[in-house]
């Protein structure tokens, strides 16, 4: 059983906009709160998992806090089911040792363990869609997503989904072909990148942004590069 693209849009504008889902119940459905206030972001060094909360594995390194994102337009953009952050959203500058941030978080507190962690997901960069039965072709250029003629790339499967003719753990090599397709090769060296199958007979790659955090850096995403999403 799946919710309805209808439903997974209402859900994500009354979490995250304060806008009430309508029919359910009675024509005004279920209502916004009566004070929209904010949600919570916050920086992980490993997934914390359906089981975890906001404190599991969060980062903790000196100037670190919660950032309020406020529950409306806003503070974040719905569209097609999907939820990502409508502004830059910007940590506090790290002053003491360095960590990696490799998830977020989204939860209900402002601090500490008493809220409730809602959504969680890696740092991901650019997201390159592949053909399922031309896994070894990409229909985009490599430079539109970050990806540079030469650079290797590792595959690493999210979901039990990997394109034809790929591998997981398999590095392969990137070589811009014709400036409007570049083919994943096999060669040594390489990042991780994640397979993600659409249930479309395409599958996404997202090349890893996990976030180094050394001393005096001050972690911050671009608008729309938070995705929050029930499908």
């Amino acid at each position: 059983m799946s919710k309805s693209n209808t439903w997974e849009n209402d859900l994500m504008k009354l979490l995250l906009q304060n806008v009430a889902a309508t029919l359910i119940g009675d024509a005004g459905g279920l209502l916004p709160s009566g004070a929209a206030g904010s949600l919570y972001v916050s920086l992980h060094t490993a997934d914390p998992g359906e089981a975890g909360a906001q404190t599991t594995s969060e980062c903790a390194y000196a100037g670190y806090a919660r950032v309020a994102v406020a529950r409306t337009s806003g503070g974040w953009t719905v569209t097609s089911n999907q939820g990502s952050n409508t502004g830059a959203v910007t940590f506090g500058q790290n002053t003491g040792t360095a960590e990696t941030a490799t998830h977020f978080g989204l939860g209900t507190a402002s601090s500490g363990g008493g809220g409730k962690l809602l959504y969680s997901g890696e740092l991901l960069g650019p997201r390159i869609v592949y053909v399922a039965d031309a896994s070894t072709d990409v229909c985009t250029t490599a430079a539109a997503h970050g990806l540079t003629d030469g650079q290797a790339v590792r595959v690493r499967n999210t979901d039990g989904n990997v394109p034809t003719g790929l591998s997981v753990g398999t590095q392969y090599f990137i070589r811009d072909a014709t400036s409007t397709t570049f083919k994943l090769c096999t060669t040594p060296g390489g990042a991780a990148v994640n397979i993600t199958a659409n249930g479309d007979g395409t599958n996404t790659v997202h090349k890893d942004n996990n976030v180094a955090i050394g001393t005096n850096i001050t972690p911050s995403f671009a608008a729309g590069t938070l995705i929050i999403s029930e499908d």
